[in-house]
């Protein structure tokens, strides 16, 4: 199987995390558009696990880590390069009962072009505190205004590191997404993020988890 094309200048992270009570990692995925730094995979790779650990670690709990930052960087073509951190993981710093990873806040990324295909959402674990989330799934607002804090921060830093913000991205395929046999053609370069939004309602999803 042929590998996809990956737009010019399309920044694919994800970031890990590991928690001490669960053998699996959690990951969280997002993009970003390196039209203005130009930088390597590498580069980019450190660069955004510094941002994530900075912007997220004040309420992640810790018995987690942000472990590293995995990147995938597109030419336009079916080559792509890699990156992987170097640095030591970063330690959340709160106290706290956290709910398990199938628990998540969701975070909404919102842009100025309509369609489904130009947005998406992304799920933070471990920032959770039982205590905080009663019986209906309904986060207690002052933790969902510290999430939104760092969340905002976080977007803040896209450009403060050099990239031009980031994006979504756009996987396409070369049969309905309900056909078992489709397979990935690309991926496209999406619109800017223009703001990250913390639900205030709990999210789960059973496939959140990759192996270690």
């Amino acid at each position: 199987m042929s590998e996809p094309i990956i737009a010019n200048d399309l920044v694919l992270l994800t970031t890990f995390i590991r928690h001490d009570s669960y053998a699996r990692l959690a990951a969280v995925t997002y993009a970003a558009d390196d039209a203005t730094l130009n930088a390597s995979a590498q580069v980019w790779a450190d660069v955004f696990q510094a941002n994530f650990a900075d912007d997220w670690k004040d309420n992640l709990d810790n018995q987690a880590v942000i472990l590293r930052t995995d990147v995938i960087k597109g030419d336009g073509t079916s080559t792509f390069t890699v990156g992987s951190s170097t640095a030591a993981g970063t330690r959340g710093t709160a106290s706290m009962s956290a709910l398990p990873p199938n628990c998540a806040a969701l975070v909404r990324k919102q842009t100025a072009v309509g369609g489904r295909k130009n947005r998406g959402r992304l799920y933070m674990p471990w920032i959770l505190n039982e205590g905080s989330v009663d019986q209906m799934g309904n986060i207690d607002n002052s933790d969902v205004l510290s999430y939104q804090s760092d969340a905002d921060d976080w977007l803040d830093h896209f450009d403060d590191a050099g990239a031009g913000g980031m994006v979504i991205a756009n996987r396409v395929y070369d049969l309905p997404w309900d056909n078992p046999a489709r397979k990935l053609v690309s991926i496209d370069m999406g619109p800017v993020v223009t703001a990250l939004v913390v639900e205030p309602i709990i999210a789960t999803q059973r496939r959140r988890l990759v192996r270690s």
